[in-house]
Order: C-alpha cells, then sequence, then structure tokens
C-alpha cells in the first residue's frame, strides 16, 4: 500500500541498512578548542571582565528558505554556544553568487565569504584546477562520528578524489506531486498506478487540449530512477549512452504519442506563468523533489488540500520508484580567519538533530542526517496535502535514493544543456544528436586538460 494511506515511515536502523551506513553509537568528540573570542572569566575583583568583541561570520547563500534558517540557527547558536558569535547572512542571485564566489576562491579568498552554500549543479565548477579554496571536512567528519549519520549517496555530491567539501543541506526523495481532487474526480486512484505505463494510461483521462497531466519533466531526474546519470561513477560522460537517449525519448512521447504533456514554462521552479497556469488548473501533476512542496505552498497558497504526492512511478513493474533531484551542500572557505568557528556551527546546524527537524519544518527539506529522521515532527499532518504524512512518503522512498556523482565538467555540461533544452522539446533538433554533440565536446574538454 502507498505510503500516504499507511503512514508507514522506515526506522532509523533500515535506513542505515539499506543505504549501506553501519548504524552505531554517536562517537563523542572533545570539543574544539575554546576560541579566543570566548567570555572572559570574571577578575578576582569579583568585577566582570570585559565581553570580548563579536566574532563575525559572512555566509553567502542564494536560497530565501536557506537564508532564514540559517539567520534562525544563528540565533541559536549565539544564545546556546557562543554569545559573542554574529552571522551576516547574504541572500545573492542564484548566478551572481556562484560567479562571485567562484572569481573570490581562484583569487586566494579576496572578498570570499566564511561559509557559502554552494549548488550541486555548479559544484563541478570548483573543483576545475589545483585547489577549489574550500576546507576538506574528512578528518572533522570522521573525528565527529558523522559519517555514519549522513547519506553516503547525497554525500558524494561534495566529494572528489578522496576529499569532501560540503554538507548537504537535503535528502532530495523525488515523489510524484499531483492535483488529487482532479485525478480522483476523474475516477483516477494513482496511489495504485506502479510504473510510467499505467501513469499514461490514466493521465489520458483528465487530459485535453488546454489541461495537461504533466510537463516535460527533468532528463537528469527520471535517468537517475533507471541507475544511470549524466557521469558515471568514474567520471565518464554518460549523457550520450542509449539509455539517456531513450529516455529522453520517452518523455517527449508523452507529448508527441499520448497527448498528455506540453513543454514548461519558467524553468525548473517555474515562473508567474507557470504558477498561473497551475492556479487555473492546467497541470495536474509534478515530478518534484521534497523542496518542492515549498514551492506549491508559496505560490499557489489557494490551492490548499488539493494537491497529494504518491511515489514516482516506476519504469518497470518492481523498479526504483524514485530519484534524486537537486542538492546544495554548505562548505566552509579555506581562507576564513574563522574555521574553527564555522564548523563549530555547521555541527550545531547542519549536523545537529534539532537543526535538521527545524530546517524541514521552515523548507520541506528532507533531512540527509540520519538520526533526524524519524522525529515525530517530520511526520505531522500537513494541511496543504490533504493531510498526508508527506515525511512519511519521503522516509518510504529515501532508501531508494539513487546515486548521483560528481564531475568538474558537470556545470559545464549542465549549462550546454540549459542552452538546447528548448529546441529539442521544440522538436527543432533530436535528443540523440545534441547528447552526442554535448558529450564530445565535454570528452574534447576533458582530454584538453588532462593532456595539458
Amino acid at each position: 500500500m502507498d505510503s500516504h494511506q499507511t503512514g508507514h515511515r522506515v526506522s532509523r536502523r533500515d535506513m542505515l541498512k539499506l543505504m549501506g551506513a553501519a548504524a552505531g553509537t554517536l562517537a563523542v568528540t572533545p570539543m574544539l578548542a575554546a576560541c579566543a573570542t570566548a567570555i572572559a572569566p570574571a577578575t578576582s575583583g569579583g568585577a566582570a571582565a570585559p565581553a570580548a568583541s563579536p566574532l563575525k561570520l559572512e555566509l553567502w547563500t542564494f536560497v530565501n528558505t536557506h537564508a532564514r534558517w540559517f539567520r534562525e540557527m544563528a540565533d541559536k547558536y549565539k544564545a546556546e554556544v557562543n554569545p559573542n558569535f554574529e552571522l551576516n547572512v547574504s541572500e545573492i542571485a542564484y548566478s551572481d553568487m556562484h560567479d562571485k564566489l567562484q572569481i573570490a576562491l581562484q583569487s586566494g579568498g579576496v572578498g570570499a565569504p566564511d561559509l557559502a552554500d554552494i549548488e550541486q549543479g555548479r559544484f563541478g565548477g570548483f573543483l576545475r584546477g589545483s585547489d577549489p579554496g574550500l576546507v576538506d571536512l574528512n578528518d572533522l567528519l570522521k573525528q565527529g562520528g558523522y559519517n555514519d549519520q549522513l547519506v553516503a549517496t547525497r554525500q558524494a555530491l561534495y566529494s572528489y578524489q578522496g576529499k569532501t567539501y560540503g554538507i548537504e543541506h537535503a535528502l532530495t526523495p523525488v515523489v510524484l506531486y499531483y492535483r488529487a481532487d482532479v485525478w480522483e474526480g476523474a475516477g483516477v486512484d494513482l496511489t495504485k498506478v506502479e510504473t510510467w505505463d499505467d501513469y499514461i494510461t490514466e493521465a489520458k483521462k483528465v487530459s485535453t487540449d488546454t489541461v495537461k497531466a504533466i510537463p516535460f519533466e527533468d532528463h537528469g531526474a527520471l535517468l537517475r530512477e533507471r541507475g544511470s546519470d549524466w557521469f558515471d561513477v568514474d567520471g565518464n560522460v554518460m549523457l550520450d549512452s542509449d539509455q539517456s537517449i531513450d529516455t529522453m525519448n520517452k518523455i517527449m512521447a508523452w507529448r508527441d504519442e499520448y497527448g498528455i504533456a506540453d513543454t514548461q514554462t519558467g524553468g525548473v521552479a517555474g515562473g508567474n506563468d507557470w504558477w498561473a497556469a497551475v492556479k487555473e488548473g492546467k497541470w495536474l501533476s509534478r515530478v518534484g523533489a521534497d523542496w518542492y512542496a515549498g514551492f506549491f505552498k508559496d505560490n499557489v497558497p489557494e490551492l490548499s488540500g488539493k494537491w497529494k504526492a504518491v511515489a514516482m512511478p516506476a519504469w518497470e513493474k518492481g523498479g526504483v520508484r524514485t530519484s534524486c533531484w537537486g542538492g546544495t551542500g554548505s562548505c566552509i572557505v579555506k581562507t576564513s580567519p574563522n574555521v574553527e568557528e564555522a564548523w563549530k556551527f555547521q555541527q550545531n546546524s547542519m549536523l545537529s538533530k534539532e537543526g535538521n527537524v527545524r530546517r524541514y519544518e521552515m523548507t520541506n527539506l528532507f533531512p540527509p542526517f540520519i538520526p533526524a529522521m524519524d522525529d515525530p515532527r517530520l511526520h505531522k499532518p500537513d494541511e496543504y496535502f490533504s493531510g498526508q504524512d508527506l515525511g512519511g512518503l519521503f522516509a518510504k522512498v529515501g532508501p531508494s535514493v539513487p546515486a548521483q556523482y560528481q564531475s568538474p565538467y558537470r556545470a559545464e555540461m549542465g549549462s550546454k544543456l540549459e542552452a538546447a533544452w528548448q529546441d529539442i522539446w521544440d522538436g527543432k533538433t533530436k535528443p540523440a544528436d545534441v547528447f552526442k554533440q554535448i558529450s564530445d565536446e565535454i570528452r574534447k574538454t576533458m582530454e584538453a586538460e588532462k593532456a595539458g
């Protein structure tokens, strides 16, 4: 039965077992040495010494919900750990922030923050060259006993050549969100749909010339559901593989053969036109990760109670019914004069049960931090999604979330594909031709850099 009916949740032990992580007692680590700005003790005369000057850290992020959560975590850290701590959180537009950060790191850290969020799609670009300018967290994570508490497949996105440069914010389990009132009104029970072929059959019942069951979904997410990706574990280009091309052709067939889909406007997050169309009932389902639930709440709050979610349809009966999509790593800049305090703040926020639970409450990001996954606060009925235990669904599909491997060339590939998608969707170019051209360009760049 589907998780939103049973309220099923996966235990922490099962999560560890299925994800290949060993369950164990949390390691108790000595506190890092007290920083120089700790509160001074009282003098022998009984009068308190002057308070130390504030320790000011700078953090950059490109996500508003992340910014709000980090500010709350900073207030908590100041109240409970270091009263002299101050964190300035700068929210900068996606491209501007990553470009600005990359330039700062390439120039030896001039103008760089102490901490930064780096989106997984752009992370590979920071790995080009001899030094990304970020702190390798391997020893710190190991000493703190955190490796067994983090989902390894998500940490792989920020790991390269044996070093780990970031801590993932979200598990990003992908599910299918749908307008329950419309589908159920047409006599369709999506909880009984198991495969994409089943979905196509049912989607024809709700699709018209102006109303579509689904947009063209993210090729990478659907490819990962099949066990592949744009790069493999060894960094080889897989974009032009037979399976990758077949996946894109199947997505295109949703419109061209079955009439259930069309091109989405506004990119992944959608723009005003997309959300206006959702509000008008012109789109009836959407593949999305945990974070997409927040987009619905923020952009079409008036549709509360009309949406539900189910596990993704599988490509074949009994197959994987989820994927991963997106992700952002919290990183410490190597040239920061406050690396020690930045790490302590990460421990208090990114690597604590309370921090992860609070982030889910504020952002709908289901934690990749295993100790938080079965917390009851992650399993409250969600009013927007018809009272469903959305966290329970994320927990149910979570053990099947596939790996996504990082590459220094992934950001470049993503940029080339971004410029090509519209022509593919419009039928001006064939997926096989575009994927082959981009793959050859990336391979040529890889070979040239290796030779150089």
